[in-house]
């Protein structure tokens, strides 16, 4: 009955659901759609974080923190999304303490991914972070252009056209 009580947002592709450096006081569940969220540096340039799709949870901040976020949240295809107010959050922990072991573990879990994702970056080579990325958002790849996927992978998008041919993912023309 809670759950029914918060409000759906609809944003528009392109739209920022939140601004890197803003207090982030929300969190929402996509519905449908896509958001990437990405890094901006003083430079102008992007680096991808993160993607996510249908049934993932998105935050400028761990829950219910209400710190900057230090990245943005944009979506990247029409996205309908259910919107949890911190405040309404911190009023269900007071309210229902029980969903407090629920919200530690799904904050566990996202400490845990973000553990796996350093690790990957900072072990693995482009091409087996390329293949790892493949296995776990096959479903989400399809519909992000080949330089949010690099900017994720942490390459050029040269380089990553250049793994995807050795892959056998695109042709590459004869050149004599």
């Amino acid at each position: 009955a809670l759950w029914q009580t918060l409000p759906v947002r609809q944003f528009a592709a392109g739209t920022l659901l939140q601004q890197a450096g803003e207090r982030s006081t929300r969190c929402w569940q996509v519905r449908s759609g896509l958001v990437r969220l990405f890094y901006l540096n003083d430079q102008g340039t992007e680096r991808n974080r993160s993607f996510h799709g249908t049934g993932n949870w998105v935050a400028g901040s761990l829950p219910p923190q209400a710190l900057p976020s230090p990245y943005a949240i944009e979506a990247l295809l029409p996205v309908e999304a259910v919107e949890l107010p911190y405040a309404k959050l911190e009023h269900w922990l007071r309210t229902f303490p029980h969903i407090g072991a629920p919200l530690q573990e799904a904050l566990g879990y996202v400490f845990q991914q973000h553990a796996q994702r350093e690790a990957e970056l900072l072990s693995h080579p482009p091409e087996v972070r390329y293949q790892t990325f493949l296995a776990t958002h096959g479903d989400l790849a399809p519909h992000l252009p080949q330089h949010h996927v690099a900017s994720y992978l942490g390459i050029s998008p040269v380089s990553l056209s250049r793994i995807r041919s050795r892959l056998g993912m695109i042709e590459t023309a004869n050149v004599r």
